[in-house]
């Protein structure tokens, strides 16, 4: 760790990701203290990262796989994300809804 750990970057869509899901479980569904969890959850698990940028399975599509793109999974969720070993940087692209067709919105 230490001098290993990479930074962690969010793009704006994944920053829009994470607030309009927020939105949606504390306010259409009612649900405040379940946001709260999987907030928690989201900032635990994406933390990891720094230390393991490489732990998670590429993606299986083979146009994104060539370009980087990693997949974490939470819940119903998918975290998409690129590392950048030049960097040392973990790039958060977007946050999905798991059973989105995600190919068309990366």
């Amino acid at each position: 760790m230490g001098d290993n750990e990479y930074s962690l970057k969010f793009t704006t869509k994944a920053e829009e990701d994470l607030d309009e899901l927020y939105k949606y479980i504390s306010g259409n569904l009612f649900a405040p203290e379940a946001a709260e969890n999987l907030m928690d959850k989201f900032e635990n698990k994406i933390l990891r990262l720094k230390d393991f940028p490489c732990s998670c399975s590429l993606v299986l599509d083979e146009t994104l796989k060539q370009r980087g793109y990693r997949k974490l999974i939470i819940d119903n969720y998918i975290v998409f994300y690129l590392v950048d070993d030049k960097k040392q940087q973990v790039i958060i692209m977007r946050i999905l809804y798991g059973a989105s067709n995600y190919k068309n919105i990366l």
